[in-house]
């Protein structure tokens, strides 16, 4: 039994004369988004959620590693924090690559088949769970007082004895 839900976004274009709660009901969407969606004429369906677009046939996973490999080594092989993180982020790109398979084979044409695709799928990938990453730990890094007596940002200063400090 294939339980794989296909999660598509799709502009749909809305009347406006149409209630805000017809438009909630009928699209799923909350009531700012249906209001928005009314002023303007259209909204997109399922924007905030994953495109899930599988094509099982067609994936694989072999070549998907080894892409996600290339594009480790061309693009993040000298980021610190990339390499500390490589295998996630190995990974994060290949579930990218299979949530998203029936669409990159989709977009595929002469000039840019599905090999291009899930290049820049794994580097997309890969480059938001960095930056999501160093974003969610940079508060947690723990600073050796020998080697970071005081740290400068914008318009904080680290002290090692009372921390962040706003000047």
């Amino acid at each position: 039994m294939n339980t794989d839900k296909e999660v598509r976004r799709e502009k749909v274009a809305i009347p406006k004369d149409m209630p805000i709660r017809e438009i909630v009901e009928k699209y799923g969407v909350c009531s700012s988004t249906a209001s928005n969606g009314r002023k303007r004429g259209w909204l997109i369906k399922n924007y905030a959620t994953n495109q899930i677009v599988i094509d099982r046939e067609h994936f694989n996973p072999a070549l998907c590693y080894s892409i996600a490999k290339q594009v480790f080594w061309k693009r993040f092989r000298n980021h610190k924090v990339a390499n500390t993180i490589k295998d996630d982020m190995i990974q994060e790109a290949v579930s990218l690559m299979f949530m998203q398979s029936g669409k990159i084979k989709e977009g595929g044409n002469e000039k840019y088949n599905s090999r291009y695709g899930y290049w820049w799928c794994a580097y997309n990938a890969m480059m938001s769970y960095l930056t999501k990453w160093i974003r969610q730990t940079q508060h947690d890094t723990e600073l050796k007082d020998e080697l970071h007596p005081m740290m400068y940002s914008g318009n904080r200063r680290w002290y090692p004895d009372h921390g962040w400090s706003h000047c």
